[in-house]
């Protein structure tokens, strides 16, 4: 077969080139009428630089028939300059430099510069790869942010979401114990804690002993002002008050209130009206949250 004497055209792939250097700013590239997503953003680039990815694929392998050939007159020409004893290079004298003694430079024979110029032996396919390689991690990179970003802003909402179910509960909540207890519509969980706790001693000081034990900077002052109010009226309500007047003495922390013989856990759970012990319970949790 005889080899072709005339140089072929070769297409430079060059269309991973041409992408965005940073994936965030295709954001332009999207719709106007919203501002788009950091996810959809990065999807988008993806897309994108796959997309120049097999342009330049299938570039290259539309060049390899003129590659082998340009290849093939090339090395042809090489042969015969070097059959012929023709120079791969020659030096002068650097003529812009003003120095006494200027330096050499040298130069690649006309020749092989002409061979560059129009017998390419590359389309430039592999530094086309490398900049593909070097950017698809840029862009995974910044898709897998996104990706985090998305997930954090889907956690945000159902939180959200979950706090409005739950506030609706409390204000129903708050609405029946309103109703059960007969107290003004403008209460709110406060109020109705001071209003329940008030029905039953017992109940008051449980109260004041479970605050204390959730905040005790400031000393047992809630207890010490609960026992002010408690009556003995039984036996039992003598070694209750009896009790809790033996962790007021030589007070460290709100602890004892959770681990005496009375403690704020065994007057809820002795408490003669359980309702009441609930709904006393459940405003102490609501007025918590609220303070």
């Amino acid at each position: 077969m005889t080899e072709p004497t005339k140089v072929l055209p070769v297409e430079q792939c060059g269309a991973v080139g041409k992408c965005m250097a940073s994936p965030q700013s295709y954001a332009s590239h999207l719709s106007s009428y919203s501002t788009p997503t950091t996810k959809r953003i990065a999807q988008h680039a993806l897309l994108q630089l796959e997309a120049a990815r097999a342009k330049d694929i299938t570039t290259h392998e539309a060049n390899a028939p003129a590659l082998e050939v340009n290849k093939a007159i090339a090395a042809r020409v090489v042969a015969l300059m070097t059959e012929i004893g023709m120079p791969t290079s020659y030096t002068e004298r650097d003529r812009n430099s003003r120095a006494r003694y200027p330096k050499s430079i040298r130069h690649d024979a006309g020749y092989l510069g002409d061979l560059r110029r129009h017998c390419s032996p590359s389309d430039g396919f592999e530094a086309a790869t490398h900049t593909y390689e070097r950017m698809l991690k840029d862009y995974q990179a910044f898709a897998e942010r996104a990706e985090q970003e998305a997930k954090a802003a889907d956690e945000k909402r159902a939180r959200e979401a979950a706090a409005v179910v739950e506030r609706r509960k409390a204000d129903m909540e708050l609405a029946a114990m309103l109703l059960r207890y007969e107290l003004p519509i403008e209460s709110s969980w406060s109020d109705v804690l001071e209003a329940l706790r008030s029905r039953d001693q017992r109940l008051d000081l449980a109260v004041a002993m479970q605050q204390t034990r959730g905040d005790w900077s400031e000393g047992p002052y809630r207890v010490s002002s609960a026992l002010g109010r408690f009556q003995i009226e039984t036996t039992e309500d003598k070694d209750i008050a009896t009790c809790i007047l033996s962790c007021l003495e030589d007070f460290e922390d709100g602890r004892v209130f959770r681990d005496c013989t009375w403690s704020y856990s065994v007057l809820f759970g002795e408490a003669k009206d359980q309702q009441l012990a609930a709904d006393v319970q459940k405003a102490l949790q609501h007025a918590g949250d609220n303070s």
